[in-house]
């Protein structure tokens, strides 16, 4: 739908000239056809983060090497903050470039502090996790991918709480609404979603 098409502004081109088409290590130039790329080289790359261990440490370090191991097959700036200025998505405005590294330095001390969310009840962990959410999608540090990097790092800091976040029941264009909406301080829609997609690990 238009209203989710990114505008970037900034000195440095991601796409190849006169197109949206973002360049690429497979050189295809067809943005229907790199779509099609993408989603199935980043569902494998998915699959394996999976299957391995969860970290301890959730910060912006974590994120760019989420990002980093997704993208590095298809993007060189893969697990690198975008640069440039304003960034946005319909009416939502992102984080400028050169404000990305010291903002996501104050939000993750934050989470830090929160002891990454763990010993909490379900209750309050959607909550403060669906706030994190609404932070780390206004952030939007990277230039693609953002939506699949934040999904398995939440997934990862879930299962360190020792909850299970799956989407896999949950509708495209709800999350992307309730994404909206929490980027815009209003945490209801996510909640809801989140109460249907996690569940602790000790009821298994």
């Amino acid at each position: 739908m238009d209203e989710y098409n990114y505008s970037y502004h900034g000195s440095e081109s991601y796409c190849y000239p006169d197109t949206d088409v973002l360049i690429n290590k497979l050189n295809i130039k067809g943005d229907e056809q790199l779509s099609n790329a993408e989603r199935d080289i980043t569902r494998l790359k998915l699959l394996k983060l999976f299957k391995s261990s969860a970290p301890s440490k959730f910060d912006f370090a974590l994120l760019c090497d989420i990002h980093k191991n997704i993208f590095e097959d298809i993007y060189k700036w893969a697990g690198q903050a975008r640069r440039g200025d304003f960034f946005s998505k319909g009416s939502s405005i992102f984080c400028r470039g050169f404000l990305i590294q010291s903002s996501a330095d104050i939000l993750f001390d934050n989470l830090a502090k929160e002891k990454y969310l763990c010993n909490l009840n379900k209750e309050s962990f959607i909550s403060r996790m669906a706030y994190y959410m609404g932070e780390v999608n206004a952030l939007h540090p990277f230039r693609e991918g953002n939506g699949r990097t934040a999904r398995e790092f939440f997934r990862q800091l879930a299962l360190h709480a020792e909850y299970l976040l799956d989407f896999s029941d949950t509708k495209k264009d709800e999350l992307l609404i309730a994404d909206i909406n929490a980027f815009n301080g209003s945490y209801e829609n996510l909640i809801t979603i989140l109460g249907n997609a996690v569940r602790s690990v000790k009821d298994l």
